[in-house]
């Protein structure tokens, strides 16, 4: 690692990912659970990204939000290149991406930038020096507008507690062996494994090396050493607490608001009764959060802040709530009422959630006339805004949408042309298991496997939505880029194994996904 790193694993790119918490309107969202007045967006809004790798989130944010005003800050001009290269090949005019570090920005010595509404930061925080820590408080104290919204996630203690050990190990083996980052931490793997084997009681569980590969070397790839190699090997890798993270953000005059992962905001539905009578002794809010983490073991938080908090009364959150839209993100076969929350299961009340599933699958809808529909109202169903919203998006079959009226019949331009772009690119790859596309509609994405991003990637070029044309295209992009498809572990080989496999999945896709495309108008 060169010195311009400051320790962070700069040799190999990071990974490229999405991350729906980040997007505005689900931002909005979390303000209004948690009684908080977020940022107006009707106007158009100026968003941050600190941190932004590659930028697939953010520029799919930018082409999902075309009234937004976007910038996006790394210190690693390889990120910066790509992501620029991505932006001009999309028509992306409502981004811009800046090559600077935390310590830049923080002494003006970056590009000149606006006062945002919204700061995002994703994987970032506990990874890099409290020297940068400060830097980046530094420039939130400046750069957020008042009643403006920061999001930052970090891995979290308590949670990371019995990790932390065979952390170490792969941090301080993978630094004996002169390679580059991904092949230092699969290095590091095969001595913990071995280790583990010897007897070594603190490496971690039975199988935990494997897990970490992707339970195979097979399975796990290029890319999973590479996310290891980010993950565990930076220098400066130290997992926080909830209460030390508040303080720091309170220097900037940030206020915790609440969790960007929605069923966290729902007490009853993380913690126990005996928990919550327990907690609810704890007079400070910031402590009382950090102890919850220690009834709950979560290893990762995703933390909300405002710079003024503005407390809505009830009514006026319930009204708020009740104007946003919900946007149904599975195909009807799949929407469900027996649901995972952090305490294990929930049921939904199925005389009043499959009613409201049934219209969803017709199209978007407002929350509103969602709890004004007949059945609903004729068997005067107790349900809230708070928990339809929550409910809905927290067991991600639905995305929120601020102004549904706003959106029309039509994709966006903007959308068809990152989805577009990102479907050719990652076709073109045939590697990655997973990739995303924008939606207009909820101004976010929806993550999408490889078998739906060639099925977006052959409707784009222009064939009809048929079985045998989009397999012979899908086909043709897998084999092109010299890869097979894998099934149950096996890799398929040869032309007909590889069809049929992908006529099985295209032809679900064909049936499900597409569908839901269109109510999102993603297509």
């Amino acid at each position: 690692m060169s010195d311009w790193s400051a320790g962070y694993v700069s040799d190999i790119e990071y990974l490229p990912g999405f991350y729906r918490e980040q997007g505005p309107a689900h931002l909005h969202l979390t303000c209004l659970i948690n009684g908080i007045e977020p940022p107006d967006q009707s106007q158009g809004f100026d968003y941050c990204e600190l941190g932004c790798g590659t930028g697939v989130t953010v520029s799919l944010l930018a082409a999902a939000n075309p009234k937004g005003r976007f910038h996006a800050i790394d210190f690693h001009p390889a990120h910066i290149a790509r992501a620029r290269a991505f932006a001009a090949s999309a028509g992306l005019d409502n981004i811009t991406f800046h090559e600077a570090s935390f310590e830049e920005m923080a002494a003006g010595a970056g590009p000149a930038l606006p006062q945002f509404d919204f700061v995002t930061l994703h994987g970032v925080y506990s990874w890099v020096s409290a020297e940068n820590r400060r830097a980046i408080t530094r420039f939130l104290r400046t750069a957020v507008k008042p009643g403006g919204l920061v999001y930052v996630s970090y891995n979290a203690q308590p949670g990371w507690t019995a990790m932390m050990p065979l952390q170490r190990l792969l941090y301080e083996f993978g630094n004996l062996v002169h390679d580059r980052s991904d092949r230092q931490v699969s290095a590091a793997l095969d001595f913990a494994e071995k280790l583990q084997k010897a007897g070594a009681r603190v490496v971690g569980e039975e199988g935990i090396v494997q897990k970490l590969r992707g339970e195979n070397k097979a399975q796990g790839g290029e890319d999973q050493l590479v996310y290891l190699a980010h993950e565990y090997l930076n220098g400066s890798w130290q997992p926080l607490y909830h209460v030390d993270v508040a303080r720091e953000m309170a220097d900037a005059k940030l206020v915790f608001v609440g969790s960007g992962t929605v069923f966290e905001n729902y007490p009853e539905l993380a913690l126990t009764p005996e928990q919550r009578e327990v907690l609810a002794t704890v007079p400070v809010p910031s402590l009382r959060e950090t102890f919850k983490d220690y009834c709950v073991g979560r290893p990762f938080r995703r933390d909300l802040y405002v710079r003024g908090a503005r407390r809505l009364s009830a009514h006026r959150r319930d009204e708020l709530l009740r104007a946003m839209g919900l946007a149904m993100t599975v195909p009807p076969a799949d929407a469900r009422t027996t649901i995972k929350v952090p305490l294990g299961e929930a049921e939904m009340e199925k005389a009043h959630y499959l009613p409201i599933l049934a219209a969803l699958s017709e199209g978007p809808r407002s929350i509103g006339a969602l709890l004004d529909l007949p059945v609903l109202r004729e068997t005067k169903a107790s349900l809230t805004p708070v928990e339809v919203a929550g409910m809905l998006v927290g067991s991600q079959q639905a995305v929120p949408a601020l102004d549904l009226a706003a959106t029309g019949d039509a994709p966006l331009p903007s959308v068809l042309r990152f989805n577009r772009v990102q479907a050719a690119e990652v076709a073109a790859a045939a590697r990655r298991k997973m990739s995303c596309m924008a939606t207009g509609v909820a101004g976010s994405g929806l993550h999408v496997s490889m078998m739906e991003v060639l099925l977006y990637d052959g409707l784009a070029a222009g064939l009809p939505a048929e079985l045998e044309p989009l397999v012979n295209h899908a086909l043709g992009r897998i084999l092109g880029s010299g890869e097979s498809l894998v099934r149950d572990g096996v890799t398929l080989e040869g032309a007909e194994q590889n069809r049929a496999a992908i006529a099985d999945s295209l032809g679900w896709c064909l049936e499900h996904s597409l569908p839901v495309w269109k109510r999102l108008r993603m297509i």
